[in-house]
Protein backbone atom coordinates (compact mmCIF):
# COMPACT_ATOMS: atom_id res chain seq x y z
CA UNK A 1 0.00 0.00 0.00
CA UNK A 2 2.86 2.42 0.80
CA UNK A 3 4.47 1.57 -2.55
CA UNK A 4 1.26 2.49 -4.40
CA UNK A 5 1.15 5.85 -2.63
CA UNK A 6 4.80 6.56 -3.50
CA UNK A 7 4.19 5.65 -7.15
CA UNK A 8 1.18 7.99 -7.25
CA UNK A 9 3.23 10.80 -5.71
CA UNK A 10 6.04 10.31 -8.27
CA UNK A 11 3.56 10.28 -11.16
CA UNK A 12 1.83 13.37 -9.80
CA UNK A 13 5.18 15.19 -9.51
CA UNK A 14 6.09 14.25 -13.09
CA UNK A 15 2.73 15.49 -14.39
CA UNK A 16 3.04 18.72 -12.43
CA UNK A 17 6.56 19.31 -13.79
CA UNK A 18 5.39 18.66 -17.35
CA UNK A 19 2.42 21.02 -16.91
CA UNK A 20 4.64 23.80 -15.56
CA UNK A 21 7.12 23.38 -18.40
CA UNK A 22 4.43 23.41 -21.10
CA UNK A 23 2.74 26.42 -19.53
CA UNK A 24 5.97 28.40 -19.40
CA UNK A 25 6.71 27.53 -23.03
CA UNK A 26 3.23 28.66 -24.10
CA UNK A 27 3.51 31.97 -22.25
CA UNK A 28 7.03 32.50 -23.60
CA UNK A 29 5.85 32.05 -27.17
CA UNK A 30 3.12 34.68 -26.71
CA UNK A 31 5.43 37.19 -25.06
CA UNK A 32 8.29 36.64 -27.43
CA UNK A 33 10.00 39.92 -28.20
CA UNK A 34 11.32 38.52 -31.47
CA UNK A 35 10.17 40.46 -34.46
CA UNK A 36 9.48 38.60 -37.66
CA UNK A 37 11.24 40.33 -40.50
CA UNK A 38 9.16 40.43 -43.63
CA UNK A 39 11.07 39.58 -46.80
CA UNK A 40 11.18 42.53 -49.18
CA UNK A 41 9.85 40.50 -52.13
CA UNK A 42 6.68 39.66 -50.19
CA UNK A 43 6.05 43.20 -48.98
CA UNK A 44 7.00 44.62 -52.38
CA UNK A 45 3.63 43.55 -53.78
CA UNK A 46 1.83 45.53 -51.09
CA UNK A 47 4.13 48.55 -51.24
CA UNK A 48 3.43 48.94 -54.96
CA UNK A 49 -0.26 49.49 -54.15
CA UNK A 50 0.43 52.32 -51.68
CA UNK A 51 -0.07 55.15 -54.20
CA UNK A 52 -3.52 53.98 -55.31
CA UNK A 53 -4.75 52.56 -51.99
CA UNK A 54 -7.97 53.85 -50.45
CA UNK A 55 -7.22 52.47 -46.99
CA UNK A 56 -4.24 51.41 -44.91
CA UNK A 57 -4.36 48.74 -42.22
CA UNK A 58 -1.79 48.89 -39.42
CA UNK A 59 -1.13 47.84 -35.83
CA UNK A 60 -2.15 50.59 -33.42
CA UNK A 61 -1.81 49.96 -29.67
CA UNK A 62 -2.12 46.21 -30.18
CA UNK A 63 -5.23 46.28 -32.37
CA UNK A 64 -5.74 46.13 -36.13
CA UNK A 65 -6.63 49.66 -37.18
CA UNK A 66 -7.91 51.06 -40.48
CA UNK A 67 -6.48 54.41 -41.58
CA UNK A 68 -7.55 56.72 -44.40
CA UNK A 69 -4.09 58.09 -45.25
CA UNK A 70 -0.72 56.43 -45.75
CA UNK A 71 0.86 58.60 -43.07
CA UNK A 72 -1.41 56.81 -40.57
CA UNK A 73 -2.90 59.96 -39.09
CA UNK A 74 -6.64 59.68 -39.86
CA UNK A 75 -8.12 56.65 -38.08
CA UNK A 76 -11.33 55.33 -39.64
CA UNK A 77 -11.87 52.44 -37.25
CA UNK A 78 -10.11 50.44 -34.58
CA UNK A 79 -11.12 46.78 -34.80
CA UNK A 80 -11.39 44.30 -31.94
CA UNK A 81 -8.71 42.13 -33.59
CA UNK A 82 -5.72 41.90 -31.24
CA UNK A 83 -2.43 41.75 -33.12
CA UNK A 84 -0.73 39.70 -30.38
CA UNK A 85 -2.69 36.62 -31.45
CA UNK A 86 -1.97 36.90 -35.18
CA UNK A 87 0.67 34.98 -37.15
CA UNK A 88 4.18 36.45 -37.11
CA UNK A 89 4.06 37.39 -40.79
CA UNK A 90 0.72 39.16 -40.34
CA UNK A 91 2.12 41.09 -37.36
CA UNK A 92 5.20 42.06 -39.39
CA UNK A 93 3.04 43.33 -42.26
CA UNK A 94 0.84 45.27 -39.85
CA UNK A 95 3.87 46.94 -38.29
CA UNK A 96 4.77 48.35 -41.71
CA UNK A 97 1.19 48.92 -42.83
CA UNK A 98 -0.87 47.16 -45.49
CA UNK A 99 -2.27 49.29 -48.33
CA UNK A 100 -5.79 48.26 -49.37
CA UNK A 101 -7.26 49.16 -52.76
CA UNK A 102 -10.98 49.32 -51.94
CA UNK A 103 -13.72 48.47 -49.46
CA UNK A 104 -14.18 44.91 -50.75
CA UNK A 105 -10.50 44.12 -50.31
CA UNK A 106 -10.57 45.76 -46.87
CA UNK A 107 -13.47 43.59 -45.71
CA UNK A 108 -11.75 40.47 -47.07
CA UNK A 109 -8.50 41.34 -45.27
CA UNK A 110 -10.24 42.07 -41.97
CA UNK A 111 -12.18 38.81 -42.23
CA UNK A 112 -8.94 36.93 -42.81
CA UNK A 113 -7.19 38.61 -39.89
CA UNK A 114 -10.16 38.07 -37.59
CA UNK A 115 -10.52 34.36 -38.22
Amino acid sequence: MIIKIKIRIVILCLLLTAALYMGSQAIGSLQSGKQCSLPEEIYGDFAAKADTAQFFVKNNDGFVTVFKDKKFRKILTVTEIETAFLRKTDRAMLETGIPVADRTELLRLLEDLGS
